[in-house]
């Protein structure tokens, strides 16, 4: 069983309880290995837990995402996927091949920020990188002769 510590906490922020079906999509989140989107998600928890809606699982994974325990990310073939977010800033990088994500810590971006605040007179909070590429498994396969 999961920690489902710091789900219930921004749940408990929104006036909101962790309910059986609410626990079901953290757990499978916390299970996830790589992207997801709501709907894999939610084929996924039809089979253990039929009780769990698919608006059940966008509205966890909105609150979720609000609360900074998930992130967004463009999934397979460019269509809005979460995975699991660390616990420091850190940038997703997402294999456009399996959807297999990692984490990016030092994205080495702090000239390029100054600059850009420099620039525009912004008061730069934040900034989302997000790479894609082919991880060392798939490129490994695209790399040996297709045999027959």
């Amino acid at each position: 069983m999961p920690d489902t510590s710091r789900f219930s906490s921004l749940l408990a922020q929104r006036g909101l309880r962790l309910t059986r079906q609410r626990e079901a999509v953290v757990e499978a989140i916390v299970q996830a290995k790589g992207s997801f989107t709501a709907q894999e998600l939610h084929d996924k928890l039809r089979t253990k837990h039929s009780g769990v809606g698919l608006t059940t699982v966008y509205r966890t994974l909105e609150i979720l995402s609000e609360g900074g325990a998930v992130e967004r990310v463009h999934g397979l073939n460019h269509c809005e996927a979460f995975v699991l977010a660390g616990k420091h800033h850190s940038h997703t990088i997402v294999c456009s091949s399996c959807g297999t994500a990692s984490e990016l810590v030092d994205c080495g971006c702090d000239e390029l920020v100054a600059a850009a605040a420099r620039q525009t007179g912004f008061r730069i909070e934040d900034h989302v990188i997000q790479l894609s590429g082919l991880c060392r498994e798939c490129a490994r396969k695209q790399r040996e002769p297709v045999t027959a």
